[in-house]
C-alpha cells in the first residue's frame, strides 16, 4: 500500500491545489493605525478649509452669546467700549469654555460666563474643546467723557 504524502496532509473538503487559492491576509495593526491617522488629518484639514465663522459680519447691540451645537449664536457682536458680554452655557450639557488673548472662562457645562471689554479693538475667542467653534466680539469706542 503506497500514501501519497501530499494527500495525507489533507483535510476533507480542502482545495487539493493551494497555489490556486489567494493568499490569506489578516489586518495589521499598523496599517489600521494609518488609516485611522488619515481619517483624523483630513477631518482637521476639512475643518481648517471651512469658512471661520468668526469672519463674518457684526451682530450689533447684543451683549449675549449662546453656545448651541458647538457653535457661538451669535458668532461676531459688536458693542460698545465699557459694556459687559455674557456667554451662556446652554449646549444641552456639553462642557464648554470661552478662551480669548489673557482673558476666558473655564471648563462648564452650565451657567454664565461674563467679561467687560474696557478698550476698543477686535477680540478673537474660541472653545479649546471643540476645533473650529470660534467667535469675535468687536467693540468701539464709547462716548468721550
Amino acid at each position: 500500500m503506497t500514501i501519497d504524502a501530499t494527500s495525507a496532509h489533507r483535510r476533507p473538503g480542502a482545495d487539493a491545489d493551494r497555489s490556486t487559492q489567494p493568499p490569506r491576509r489578516r489586518p495589521r495593526w499598523r496599517n489600521v493605525l494609518l488609516a485611522v491617522a488619515a481619517v483624523a488629518v483630513a477631518a482637521v484639514v476639512v475643518i481648517q478649509l471651512l469658512p471661520d465663522a468668526a469672519d463674518g459680519p457684526a451682530v450689533a447691540g447684543v451683549t449675549t452669546v449662546e453656545m448651541r451645537a458647538n457653535r457661538f449664536q451669535p458668532p461676531v457682536i459688536q458693542i460698545t467700549q465699557g459694556q459687559t458680554v455674557t456667554w451662556s452655557f446652554t449646549d444641552g450639557g456639553a462642557t464648554h469654555n470661552v478662551k480669548g488673548a489673557g482673558w476666558g472662562s473655564g471648563d462648564q457645562a452650565s451657567g454664565t460666563f461674563h467679561h467687560t471689554f474696557g478698550a476698543p479693538g477686535s477680540y478673537r475667542y474660541s472653545c479649546t474643546l471643540h476645533l473650529g467653534m470660534t467667535g469675535r466680539v468687536d467693540v468701539e469706542p464709547g462716548p468721550t467723557p
